[in-house]
């Protein structure tokens, strides 16, 4: 993959890169936006949405939509859009079909559904030509181009053939260089661990709490249990069971509750299975043990907790 300074690189860039020995394919990306309007439970609504520009016969090797219909070579010239299948879908379109849609300077154009894709998720709802484009953006440059070498060692020669080019650099593809939504920054997923690391500390206050509660509230049973023989260590080790009955408990219904919501988009959306790496799973586990245990362990065995236990009398 090639990128450039952040003003671009200019469309000569993909055809030096396209004539480096070892070269199978390339093609430079052209990133701009379409309007769409439609209605929406009977109301008029425009929609934006960030599209891709690309050269139709350098997609092989270098670009997988997952096309689902039609043909993405014919995604030529000004006249002809690849559309994500949902988006088909919603607007009831199929190969063959026209979509009116505004490109990036408000002109209004009416486009030959060419192919349907199933990657719309991270591509974009609508794919055009980069020509198509190109005459509608204040600064028709490729933010990137895709590159396909018939060994994996053509980067030298690629190097080579920008070297007209300043502030080219070639480096390997990774899945968040195409994708439409940009990648978020360190800062955003910072505020995402304070914001549930917040919510997840009241809701640990609130469990460790009800369960102190509950076993302060115990005392009268407890004293009983002394009175008829049991001893301090028999009533700690039902505690220590209960505790982990309830601990166990509530891993299982809370994995129920978040598993079937979350089944359901994923697939519904992806297709795909949800994950969560065994590690954060279990450090969820390990919180939800510490919390149980604080709450209902601790009055019994703090140093206040021997008046919860009781002495024999």
């Amino acid at each position: 993959m090639v990128t450039g300074p952040a003003a671009g690189l200019p469309a000569g860039a993909a055809r030096a890169v396209r004539e480096a020995p070892g070269v199978e394919a390339a093609t430079g990306v052209l990133r701009s936006g379409v309007v769409l309007a439609h209605r929406e439970m009977g109301e008029p609504k425009l929609d934006r949405f960030p599209v891709l520009g690309v050269t139709a016969d350098q997609l092989a090797g270098t670009l997988d939509p997952h096309i689902t219909a039609g043909d993405p070579a014919d995604l030529t010239g000004r006249g002809t859009v690849a559309v994500g299948e949902d988006r088909a879908s919603d607007l009831d379109v199929g190969v063959g079909d026209s979509v009116e849609l505004r490109l990036g300077d408000g002109t209004e154009v009416r486009l030959r559904v060419v192919a349907l894709y199933e990657r719309a998720l991270g591509l974009g709802e609508f794919m055009l030509p980069r020509e198509a484009l190109a005459g509608h953006v204040a600064a028709p440059r490729d933010q990137l181009i895709l590159v396909r070498s018939a060994d994996g060692g053509a980067a030298p020669a690629v190097r080579r053939a920008l070297a007209a080019y300043p502030g080219a650099q070639v480096r390997p593809a990774t899945a968040d260089d195409v994708r439409i939504a940009p990648p978020s920054s360190d800062q955003d997923n910072a505020m995402v661990v304070i914001g549930v690391g917040v919510i997840g500390g009241f809701a640990l206050l609130a469990v460790v709490s009800t369960l102190s509660l509950i076993t302060v509230g115990r005392r009268a049973e407890f004293r009983l249990l002394r009175t008829v023989g049991a001893g301090r260590r028999q009533v700690r080790r039902m505690l220590v069971l209960e505790t982990g009955m309830v601990a166990v408990a509530g891993l299982t219904i809370g994995t129920l509750v978040a598993v079937i919501p979350l089944l359901a988009f994923a697939v519904s959306v992806t297709g795909s299975m949800p994950y969560l790496p065994p590690a954060r799973y279990g450090a969820l586990a390990l919180a939800v043990a510490v919390a149980a245990g604080a709450g209902a362990l601790w009055p019994g065995w703090s140093g206040g907790g021997r008046s919860v236990l009781g002495r024999r009398t």
